[in-house]
């Protein structure tokens, strides 16, 4: 017996003959999806004859379609050989992909009777886009973690990865020895994001300054390189301008700035995670003309900085698990001047002197450890474990002035700044800062 040949309505135009059976049609994309269907006994649709009338009177035989204008219900778009309006489940398996993908290319894989986005071993479509693939519900979404990307950085600020083919490792013994070499490739390139992998073993004693495209410094795995620039002129670490300008900071040691502050944010968006930022004369990070920050897991301040932690300055701050100090009288952990909002969540905000540590009254700051609620720790440096280099670890006494300070939520971070886990489950206590000792 021969293998009928079937149609599948899938919006598409189709050319079927008069007596219902197919004329060996096509859909536009050139695959051949066409039945003989004559010998079919499903009953039409408010027909009790079994029979269903066309618009022109024709009788086309027992079929609820005859087409893929028939078949409107999304969930069962596809017109079967049988003349029914199914999902993909009800198609053969050998053409239920190429179904799915003909109706929407965004969803191009029957699974479980219904055209998805992706699996674990599909994820083409996802991977397009610079998304990854939830495999409990086979749909493209964002990434919430560096590490979740093939290119080992996420774009937050725009929600998807960074371009797997725009990654450069940079230090001693790899193919671009400095930071600005790495830079210098990026721009030849011409791409509009890069990956920087830092690795230990150079100091990086230089400056960089970023005014376009995503750049993402991370650390290469289990390393903790540092940039430390001691030179003159007096200008910031690194600095970052422009709106259009993203720039994300993990895992790296951004210190020794003996002139001025580690990090300048000025009009555009920053994102710093289990970083260091720590011991720069002129402070940790300023904020300004609507630069957008965000802190998670991450020291910054430390006994050499003599301005403050952060400085935010008509921007925005969003501060969640970190250390933020200050050594020095008359320096803050957070100043603000007309900020567009600053908060603050699980974090420690201190000074080692008799002044005041937080400098924003506009600033939100909810379940976090201040002079308020712990008083300075007035040079003691006791609660850290050397404050005297910016390592702000919770030394023994420091875990109990911290613990049960800050309350962990759904969508908070599940490690701390050297990948320690925190406590698991909805609104449980936790240290705050960026330290679980």
């Amino acid at each position: 017996m021969p293998r009928p040949h079937f149609m599948i309505a899938l919006g598409l135009a189709a050319s079927c003959g008069d007596d219902g059976s197919s004329a060996g049609a096509e859909t536009s994309t050139g695959l051949a999806l066409s039945a003989d269907s004559s010998n079919s006994s499903s009953p039409g649709v408010g027909d009790t004859t079994g029979n269903k009338s066309s618009t022109d009177g024709r009788t086309t035989g027992p079929q609820p379609c005859d087409g893929p204008a028939d078949c409107t219900d999304a969930t069962a778009p596809f017109c079967n050989p049988a003349g029914e309006c199914v999902g993909c489940g009800g198609l053969e398996p050998l053409v239920a992909d190429d179904a799915c993908l003909i109706l929407d290319p965004s969803t191009p894989l029957c699974i479980d009777g219904t055209c998805v986005a992706c699996t674990s071993d599909d994820t083409a479509v996802c991977d397009d886009q610079q998304l990854l693939c939830d495999d409990t519900d086979n749909a493209c979404v964002a990434c919430t973690a560096h590490e979740q990307c093939p290119a080992g950085a996420c774009d937050f600020f725009v929600e998807r990865c960074f371009d797997p083919g725009h990654v450069l490792h940079v230090g001693s013994g790899q193919p671009f020895p400095t930071v600005a070499d790495g830079l210098s490739e990026v721009t030849s390139m011409t791409w509009s994001d890069a990956v920087l992998v830092l690795h230990e073993g150079a100091s990086f004693n230089e400056v960089a300054s970023l005014d376009t495209g995503a750049v993402a410094f991370v650390n290469a795995p289990s390393e903790m390189p540092q940039w430390i620039y001691s030179s003159m002129p007096a200008t910031p670490t690194l600095t970052v301008t422009g709106a259009d300008t993203r720039v994300y900071i993990q895992g790296i040691l951004l210190r020794g700035n003996g002139n001025d502050v580690g990090l300048s944010c000025n009009g555009a968006r920053v994102d710093v995670r289990r970083a260091r930022i720590v011991q720069n004369t002129g402070g940790g990070i300023v904020a300004s003309n609507s630069c957008q920050l965000y802190v998670e897991n991450s020291f910054l301040g430390g006994s050499e900085n003599g301005v403050g932690a952060v400085d935010v300055n008509s921007a925005s701050a969003s501060v969640l698990y970190s250390s933020l100090t200050s050594g020095f009288a008359g320096a803050t952990a957070l100043a603000c001047t007309t900020p567009i909002s600053v908060t603050v969540r699980n974090s420690i905000l201190l000074v080692g002197a008799d002044s005041d540590a937080v400098a924003c009254d506009q600033a939100t700051i909810s379940t976090s450890a201040t002079e308020d609620i712990v008083g300075n720790f007035n040079g003691t440096q006791a609660w850290f474990t050397d404050y005297a280099v910016g390592d702000l670890s919770l030394a023994p006494v420091g875990a109990v002035a911290f613990g049960n300070t800050a309350q962990w939520i759904d969508g908070d971070p599940s490690i701390d700044i050297d990948g320690d886990p925190r406590p698991a489950g909805d609104s449980g206590l936790d240290y705050a800062g960026a330290d679980v000792p």
